[in-house]
């Protein structure tokens, strides 16, 4: 529900209605690596593309583009604070490297990196590829995902204005699967779910480390460590492979505390590698119970992982 109706830009007119819909809110425990991460395709069936899309430096450029803090107060209200996808402060497991790396805004350097890696640009400003052909970015986004395209509608510019030519391409969740999660001929593409703090980072950390097709960022990757022999799977690179001999051993390891300790050395070869980025970590948020609905806990987890609201036992609410 709060993909598409409990969003932020949303709640002052729930908020008001309350009385008149008898209806009030309960409290959402944001667990999410971010609001929305940013995910180039590492694996690009273009080889130009996907060299530069590897390319740690790129991505670092793009992510310095951003004014996040504009972002936050423009679609998420103010709620938020600048961030990369990443575990929060307090969690045993968070990383200030991978929370706060490159999330300054600073356009003069992003243009600086940027002219080192591809210095042409064309008679509109854009930047030109190594093939001389300008660099168009196509992020392809699930039209139902209501913030990302408002987020979008003010992301591109700020690409634009570093010399990217970078579009929205917006479709429906069926084709969005098929293009993106099981496909590889795509550019880019945004996402929210996974890789929360804790124990769940351990079970689902595809920001973190490509063990599964949610790591949409490397799914030739992601291939080679399910299966080796598949004809779409291509071996990593090697802090890549390191991270993850590093999951094969966590798997192993019963002790929870060798476990985090595991964890954290995934975790900082992710904040090395860089493969994502985002703009903040996702605020609390929140849920919608009719007045005559009873033994509803007033705050939970709001996790695919956990997953809400099953957890609270739905069994025992009742209706009066």
């Amino acid at each position: 529900m709060d993909q598409y109706i409990a969003t932020p830009n949303n709640k002052s007119v729930l908020y008001d209605a309350r009385e008149q819909g008898k209806y009030d809110f309960y409290t959402l425990t944001s667990t999410e690596a971010n609001v929305m991460n940013f995910i180039f395709n590492l694996n690009h069936n273009d080889e130009t593309k996907r060299k530069l899309f590897r390319n740690k430096d790129f991505r670092a450029a793009l992510s310095m583009a951003l004014d996040r803090q504009s972002l936050i107060d423009a679609v998420l209200v103010g709620q938020g604070a600048p961030a990369q996808p990443s575990i929060k402060q307090g969690d045993p497991l968070y990383n200030e490297q991978l929370a706060t790396q490159f999330t300054s805004y600073d356009v003069d350097k992003a243009n600086a990196m940027l002219d080192t890696l591809i210095p042409k640009r064309d008679d509109q400003n854009f930047r030109l590829d190594e093939k001389g052909r300008r660099l168009t970015v196509i992020f392809e986004i699930d039209q139902a995902r209501a913030v990302f395209l408002d987020l979008f509608q003010l992301v591109i510019p700020m690409f634009q204005a570093v010399g990217i030519d970078a579009q929205m391409r917006t479709m429906d969740r069926s084709l969005w699967e098929t293009r993106v999660r099981q496909g590889r001929d795509f550019d880019a593409t945004a996402h929210q779910f996974g890789a929360n703090g804790g124990v769940a980072a351990m079970l689902d950390p595809r920001y973190y480390v490509p063990t599964d097709s949610n790591a949409m960022y490397a799914p030739a990757w992601q291939l080679w460590y399910l299966d080796r022999n598949n004809a779409n799977a291509e071996e990593p690179p090697e802090e890549t492979k390191k991270q993850l001999e590093l999951y094969d051993k966590l798997k192993s390891t019963s002790d929870p505390a060798a476990q985090q300790e595991v964890m954290k050395q995934i975790l900082q070869g992710a904040a090395d590698n860089f493969y994502v980025f985002g703009i903040s970590l996702p605020p609390d948020g929140y849920g919608i119970v009719k007045n005559n609905m009873k033994n509803i806990t007033k705050t939970m987890p709001n996790s695919f992982g956990w997953p809400t609201p099953a957890p609270t036992m739905p069994e025992q609410f009742y209706k009066v």
